[in-house]
C-alpha cells in the first residue's frame, strides 16, 4: 500500500497495519524533520508533489520490492504540505519471514522513493532564504554543487577531463575496492565494474566493500551500489560476468582506459592481449604476499608489452595468487591506491610514471624499485597482430551436456587424484577447483601424457 497525504502520519497506528502471524521480522523506517542540514538551522519543511504520478510510481515501487525480495507486506506513507520539526515525513513498514530480506526491502523502497517520485522539498531556515532541495537523479539528498564536492582537488586536476572519462575496472576484489573508491571520489564520469565472483568470508579481510551479511552475493552488484553512494555526480554500471575469450573484446571496446584488478595470470594476459589488439590503454596491478607492482600499457606508445618480456603467460602454480599465497589488506589497499593514481594521471595527460617504468614495492621493508619497460620490435602483440586463442581443454558450463560428462570437484584432493580417474569412464571428465586455475594446470599435464578425456571447467566452482 502506498499513500500520499497532507494528513499527519501516526507511526503507532501505522504499525498496526503490519500485523502478520507469518512474519518473523518487522522493519520500520521513519523519516522525520530535523533541525539542521548541511550546517544550516532548519525550522520546517515544505513538500510539493505531482500527486497522480507520485501515487502511481509509489505503488509500482512497492510492487517491485515484493517481486525482488522475499517479503510478505510493504507499506509506504508519504506526507506533502508544510511539516514542522519532529513530524514524520515518510513512514515505511516491511514484514518478512527473515530480517535480512526485510532490511533490504526497506532500504530499497526508501532509495527508490527518493530517486523516482515527483516530490520536491523546500527547507526553511532560521535567518536565511528557503531553498528547494532536489533529489532527482540521486538516491540520497544532495544539497551541494559539483564544485563544492571537488573543491580540494580543483587545483590539481582538470575535472572536465575526468568527468568525460569512461573506465572499466575488471575485478572488484582486494585491488578493485580501493581503485573504485579513488576513481569515484576523484570524479571519473563513467565507471563500469566487471566481476563474476560472489563474496566469501575469506575475502573480507582485504576487500573493504563487503561485510559478513553479504557473503554469497554478487560482488559487482554490491560494489556498484557502494561506489554510487560515494559520489552522486558519476555514472556507475556493473557486469556480473566472467571475462573470457568470447566477450573480452566487447567488454573493453569504447572505454578510455581499462584497469586490471584480477589476481590470476591467465586472465591478466587475456585482458592485456585484448587491449593491444583493440588499441586501448591498460593499467595492471598485482600483489604477491608482501610485494606489489603496477604497470601501465599504451598500445600506441613505445614502451612495450608483457609479451616483450615473456612470450607465454607463466603458470599461476609457479608464482601464486592471493588465494594460494595469502596477502594483507593493507598491501592490496596501498597498491590499489597507486594503480588508481596512475589512472587519474593517465586520464589527465595520456601519460604517467608506470608507462615508462614498472613500479615495485616490498611492504616488509618499504623498499621500492623501478624497472624500465622495453619494447621488442619483433613483438606481434605490440603490433596488435597476436590472435587470442581459446584453450581446447577448457570448457564453460554452458558447453556441457550433462549426460556426456562427469563433473569432478578436486578442491579437496591432491594433484595426483586425476591419475586415479584415468580410464574409469567413457564420459568426458570435467574437473574443477575453486577458480579453474589449478584444474587447468592438472588437465594440461594429463593431456600431455595422452589422456584426452580430461577437461577443465572455466571459472571453476565460482562459475557453478
Amino acid at each position: 500500500m502506498f499513500s500520499l497525504s497532507a494528513d499527519a502520519i501516526d507511526p503507532v497506528k501505522s504499525a498496526l497495519l503490519l500485523r502478520n502471524e507469518q512474519s518473523g521480522a518487522v522493519v520500520v523506517f521513519e523519516g522525520c524533520v530535523r533541525n539542521r542540514n548541511q550546517g544550516k538551522f532548519v525550522t520546517s519543511l515544505e513538500y510539493q508533489a505531482y500527486e497522480v504520478l507520485a501515487q502511481k510510481d509509489g505503488e509500482k515501487i512497492l510492487s517491485e520490492a515484493r517481486e525482488k525480495f522475499n517479503i510478505h507486506q510493504a507499506i509506504c506513507l508519504h506526507r506533502f504540505g508544510h511539516l514542522l520539526l519532529g513530524e514524520t515525513a515518510v513512514w515505511i513498514g516491511v514484514t518478512a519471514s527473515h530480517r535480512d530480506e526485510a532490511y533490504k526491502a526497506s532500504r530499497h523502497i526508501i532509495d527508490q522513493i527518493k530517486l523516482r517520485l515527483p516530490i520536491w522539498k523546500k527547507e526553511h531556515y532560521r535567518d536565511e532564504t528557503p531553498e528547494w532541495v532536489f533529489c532527482k537523479d540521486h538516491s540520497s539528498h544532495v544539497h551541494f554543487n559539483q564544485s563544492d564536492y571537488y573543491q580540494r582537488q580543483s587545483g590539481l586536476v582538470d575535472q572536465a577531463k575526468l568527468d568525460r572519462s569512461r573506465v572499466l575496472v575488471i575485478g572488484a576484489g582486494g585491488l578493485g575496492c580501493p581503485v573504485l573508491t579513488a576513481l569515484a571520489q576523484a570524479g571519473v564520469g563513467r565507471i563500469e565494474i566487471a566481476d563474476f565472483d560472489r563474496v566469501s568470508l575469506s575475502n573480507l579481510h582485504r576487500q573493504s566493500f563487503y561485510s559478513p551479511e553479504v557473503v554469497g552475493e554478487s560482488k559487482s552488484v554490491i560494489a556498484k551500489n557502494r561506489v554510487a553512494e560515494l559520489n552522486p555526480f558519476i555514472q556507475v554500471l556493473s557486469h556480473d560476468s566472467r571475462i573470457d575469450i568470447a566477450n573480452v573484446g566487447t567488454f573493453i571496446s569504447g572505454r578510455d582506459l581499462i584497469l586490471d584488478c584480477t589476481d590470476n595470470l591467465d586472465t591478466k594476459y587475456l585482458i592485456h592481449d585484448a587491449c593491444f589488439k583493440h588499441r586501448i590503454p591498460l593499467i595492471s596491478a598485482s600483489v604477491y604476499r608482501h610485494t606489489g607492482q603496477v604497470r601501465s600499457f599504451d598500445p600506441e606508445g613505445d614502451h612495450g608489452c608483457l609479451r616483450c618480456i615473456q612470450t607465454e603467460a607463466p603458470d599461476d602454480s609457479q608464482i601464486g595468487n592471493c588465494n594460494e599465497a595469502g596477502t594483507l589488506g593493507a598491501v592490496v589497499s596501498a597498491i590499489g591506491a597507486i594503480q588508481a593514481n596512475e589512472a587519474i594521471e593517465f586520464l589527465q595527460s595520456h601519460r604517467n610514471s608506470t608507462l615508462v617504468e614498472t613500479f615495485f614495492m616490498n611492504f616488509s621493508d618499504l623498499a621500492t624499485m623501478k624497472v624500465r619497460n622495453f619494447k621488442n620490435r619483433e613483438c606481434a602483440c605490440c603490433r596488435g597482430e597476436r590472435e587470442i586463442e581459446e584453450t581446447e581443454y577448457e570448457v564453460s558450463l554452458n558447453d556441457l551436456i550433462p549426460s556426456e560428462v562427469e563433473l569432478v570437484d578436486i578442491r579437496n584432493h591432491p594433484d595426483d587424484y586425476l591419475e586415479r580417474l584415468q580410464n574409469q569412464t567413457a564420459k568426458k571428465i570435467v574437473v574443477y577447483c575453486h577458480r579453474g586455475i589449478r584444474s587447468k594446470r592438472l588437465v594440461r599435464d594429463q593431456r600431455e601424457l595422452g589422456f584426452s578425456q580430461f577437461y577443465s571447467l572455466r571459472g571453476g566452482a565460482c562459475s557453478l
